[in-house]
Parts: C-alpha cells; sequence; structure tokens
C-alpha cells in the first residue's frame, strides 16, 4: 500500500495538483481570517495570487484546478448566503464570473511564461553543454584525452554510459579506453553508412544503444554509442540537438587531432630528408676530398722514380694528415649518431682542467707549429667532476675550429675562470669572428660558419661539443670577440672536490 502511493506521489500530475490542492487550503484559511476585516470582494485578490502561483509553479492544469477550487471556496464560504452555493446579489454573479476569466486568462499567462522559462532554461543548459564541451575539447592533444571527457562530461550531461569507437587501419571499429563493446555491429552500420542508428532510429531500434556518427568536413571520424539509463530522456529534439552539437564538436577535435599527427609526421620526414641530404652532400665532398688526396699521393709515390727522401717523408705527412682528418671525420659521424641514439654514457670523474687541455694540446701535435697559443688558468681552478676523454673532444673540435677558421698569423687562448657556482672553460680567437645570424644555430647538426668553403668538415663538431656538455649539465654557448675573434665559453657546475690528504714524509 504504501508503494503504491509512493508511485502515486512521484507523477507529476499528481503532485501538481496535490499540491495545488493544499496551496487553496491555505488561501482559504488565511481569507477566513481576514474577512473579519475586509469586505468579500476584497479577497477575490488573494485567491487569485493563488492562481497565478500555481500556474507559474506547476502548469495550466494546476491553474485551472486552482481557479476551480478557489471560485467554489469563494462562493461557499463568502458570498451571501454563506456555506450555500446559492448567490443572491447580482453584483456578487459579476464579481464570479470576472474572477473566473480572470483566473482563466491569468492561468494561461501564468503557463506561457513557465513554458518560456523552461525553453530558456533548456536553451541556456544547451549553451552551456557545448561550450563546456568545446572548452574542454580544445585542450585535447590526444585520443584518450577525448575519450575521458566523453566518459567524464558526456555522461553526466544525458544521464548515459558514453563510449568513444574510433576505426582502425582497416576500417573496423575498437572502442576507446574499454575491452568489450556488445553492440560493435551497430556502431559498424553506423560508421559505414554514416547514419544514425539504435534505438528511437529506423536501424536496428531493438538494439539498446544510440550510435551517432561523428562526421568531419572530410569524412566520418568515429561514432559515439550512448547507453542511457532512461531512454525516454533522449527522445525531444532538445537532447536530440544537443547530442548532435556535441557531435560535431567531438568530430572536428578528432580531425584537428589527425591533422596535428599528419602535420608532426610531415615535419619529421622533412627534417630526415633535410638531414640526409646535408649528410650525403656533406660526405659526398669532405670524404671524397681526403680519400682522392690520398689516392693522388699513394700514386705518386708508386710511380714516381728517383725521390728524394725528403719528398717521400713529405708526401707520407701529407697521407697521414689527411688520413687523420677522415679519421676525425668519421668519428664525430659515429659519435653523434650514438649519442642521439643511445645517449651519453659518461664516466666521471674529478679532473684538472688545465691536465685535459695540456693533452688535447699535445694531441693537436703539428696543427699547432708556428702558431701562438696561449694559456690562462688560474693556480687556485679547483676541480672539475667530467668525463676525461668526451671533454677532451669538446676541446679538441673547439680548438681544432679555431684553428681552420682563423689565419696562419691569429692568436687562440685557451683557458678557465671560475666563481661559486661555476667553473667556465674558455677558446678564444682573433679571427674573423662569428658569422652573422643566431649562434644558437652553430650548434645545430651540419650546420657550418661558411655554406661553401673548402675547409674540411660537415658541421658536426659543435654539435658534438653540446650534446656533451648537456650531458654534463652545463652550457656551451657562443660570443664575439672583443675587438674581433670569436669565443667559445662552456660552463660547468661547480661541485664539491674531494679533499686529498698529503702522505707523512
Amino acid at each position: 500500500m504504501i508503494g503504491f502511493f509512493d508511485r502515486l506521489w512521484k507523477t507529476p500530475l499528481i503532485r501538481s495538483l496535490t499540491l495545488t490542492t493544499l496551496a487553496c487550503a491555505l488561501t482559504t484559511l488565511l481569507a477566513i481570517f481576514l474577512f473579519k476585516i475586509f469586505d468579500a470582494p476584497n479577497l477575490v485578490a488573494l485567491f487569485m495570487l493563488t492562481v497565478v502561483m500555481s500556474s507559474l509553479r506547476w502548469g495550466r492544469i494546476a491553474a485551472l484546478w486552482s481557479a476551480l477550487l478557489n471560485v467554489v471556496s469563494f462562493d461557499f464560504l463568502f458570498i451571501p448566503p454563506r456555506l450555500s452555493f446559492a448567490v443572491t446579489d447580482m453584483q456578487y454573479v459579476f464579481t464570479l464570473t470576472l474572477f473566473v476569466l480572470v483566473a482563466l486568462i491569468a492561468s494561461d499567462l501564468g503557463s506561457r511564461l513557465r513554458r518560456d522559462a523552461e525553453i530558456a532554461r533548456a536553451g541556456e543548459r544547451r549553451e552551456t553543454a557545448v561550450a563546456r564541451v568545446a572548452n574542454d575539447l580544445s585542450g585535447a592533444s590526444k585520443i584518450q584525452q577525448i575519450s575521458t571527457i566523453c566518459s567524464e562530461t558526456f555522461a553526466p550531461l544525458f544521464d548515459a554510459d558514453v563510449i568513444l569507437l574510433l576505426p582502425d587501419e582497416a576500417g573496423r571499429l575498437q572502442p576507446v579506453g574499454r575491452g568489450d563493446f556488445h553492440d560493435i555491429h551497430v556502431a559498424q552500420w553506423a560508421y559505414d553508412h554514416v547514419l544514425r542508428a539504435g534505438f528511437g532510429t529506423e536501424t536496428l531500434s531493438a538494439a539498446g544503444v544510440l550510435c551517432l556518427p561523428l562526421k568531419a568536413p572530410l569524412r566520418c571520424r568515429g561514432v559515439l554509442a550512448i547507453n542511457p539509463r532512461n531512454q525516454a530522456a533522449l527522445s525531444s529534439a532538445d537532447e536530440r540537438r544537443l547530442l548532435d552539437a556535441c557531435c560535431a564538436s567531438i568530430a572536428l577535435a578528432l580531425e584537428r587531432i589527425h591533422f596535428v599527427d599528419v602535420f608532426q609526421q610531415t615535419l619529421v620526414r622533412m627534417e630526415g630528408e633535410r638531414l640526409r641530404n646535408s649528410l650525403l652532400a656533406a660526405i659526398s665532398h669532405d670524404l671524397r676530398t681526403p680519400l682522392t688526396v690520398i689516392r693522388g699521393l699513394a700514386e705518386t709515390l708508386e710511380t714516381t722514380t728517383g725521390l728524394l727522401t725528403t719528398d717521400k717523408t713529405e708526401i707520407a705527412g701529407a697521407i697521414r694528415n689527411e688520413a687523420e682528418e677522415l679519421q676525425r671525420l668519421v668519428t664525430n659521424l659515429l659519435d653523434l649518431a650514438r649519442i642521439q641514439g643511445d645517449g651519453v654514457k659518461l664516466d666521471k670523474q674529478w679532473h684538472s682542467v688545465e691536465e685535459i687541455a695540456g693533452i688535447t694540446l699535445a694531441r693537436l701535435g703539428p696543427a699547432l707549429e708556428r702558431r701562438d697559443i696561449k694559456t690562462s688558468f688560474p693556480h687556485d681552478l679547483p676541480l672539475v667532476e667530467v668525463d676525461a676523454y668526451l671533454f677532451e673532444r669538446v676541446l679538441f673540435n673547439l680548438l681544432d675550429n679555431a684553428l681552420k677558421y682563423t689565419a696562419k698569423d691569429a692568436d687562440i687562448s685557451i683557458g678557465a675562470l671560475a666563481n661559486d657556482h661555476w667553473v667556465c672553460c674558455f677558446v678564444e680567437d682573433d679571427g674573423p669572428g662569428l658569422p652573422p645570424g643566431d649562434t644558437e644555430r652553430l650548434f645545430e647538426p651540419f650546420t657550418r660558419g661558411k655554406k661553401e668553403s673548402t675547409i674540411s668538415g660537415v658541421g658536426l663538431g659543435l654539435a658534438l661539443c653540446r650534446n656533451i656538455i648537456a650531458a654534463h649539465g652545463g652550457t656551451i654557448r657562443a660570443a664575439p670577440n672583443r675587438p674581433t675573434g670569436a669565443r667559445f665559453e662552456i660552463y660547468l657546475p661547480r661541485g664539491s672536490a674531494p679533499k686529498f690528504e698529503l702522505e707523512d714524509a
């Protein structure tokens, strides 16, 4: 019995009529109290107010019911003869007639206002929902984010389970973020025909889900499957329009992500093509030149008779220099490929920058002949924690660049400075200086100071230096030297070097 009354109370019409009856009863009680002060015609406005409030709150049927109850109450309790439905005075007949007409008009106006307010609220809800969905989708950059928005934003909005299905390379739909979907054939039909399918449609209406194709300007990007908890809630035209607007936003977001992926893949391919062309162009020249020289010098030794010992020594030295240049080129190529593929693996120990610089100068050997190399290392320069072999490679490349791009009489300096946070090692010269433009471009692979030059190299040395220094947690930069020349500075973090205990004499 209690369950029957509970279901009855949940019926909107029964609930509104019951509440209207209670409101009319309260109004009648209040009118009985005020009847001691005011005349009966003055109480008409009080009953009219109840009719208007009922129409605004519960609709037209409740307003008509309120008008009927109020007319009956007013006639029975306040029109002479009281406690009777008979009316003896014609003026009261006019009052009752006017009351009924005004009540009907007021109920109609109130119902219209209520309906307009509901339409306005529904329109505001749709606009707010579409704006929220569009705002959430505008920041989505991955498919999984769009799937999360569908499940977290759409599901509460429509009181339904929402599933995003996207096609694979073969055009077969797959649910995103879920392993199973029982009505996949309904979604596949909607995707293939770009039409609605499922309940409430003319196609596969027995299905438990509504499948909406996500139509973008170029093609259908997927299907949105909606499994509402109350199917009648999606039967209204307003809800369908809201669904269409949300689906259009999802389709545009999916198409945007697709074209972003295509753009990124195109950039990767273009960059790969550029690097490949740069590598082939550089290697074709810088590998062929030393090989040609070595071959020519070797043929000279082989075919020429009667060469003096000094000439043979000179030719052998030239062959050795070209072979060393070729070895440096191949080593830089292999090292850069290894660093970019596997990263830099460091064997860091505490070393003196001055000692590493000395080893580097010794490696350069004959290339330093007839050059004025200046060194500047303070006696209190702290130790640095570096991979000695890799840091030597950095100094070697910087000094090798200075030797290549400066005149024979140019001065080259190498030194170091230190403060509380950094140890700065520098290589500078008074040559022609840096090329115009952004100096950071010098540290990109296959970038050279002079595009067309007889100087050997493919532009890998500085790129290798930057990767090695970055692995040490430092930075490297290039700047013009004053008054002329170029200056390369390496900044390494200054750590707490271990203290060495001296042995007793």
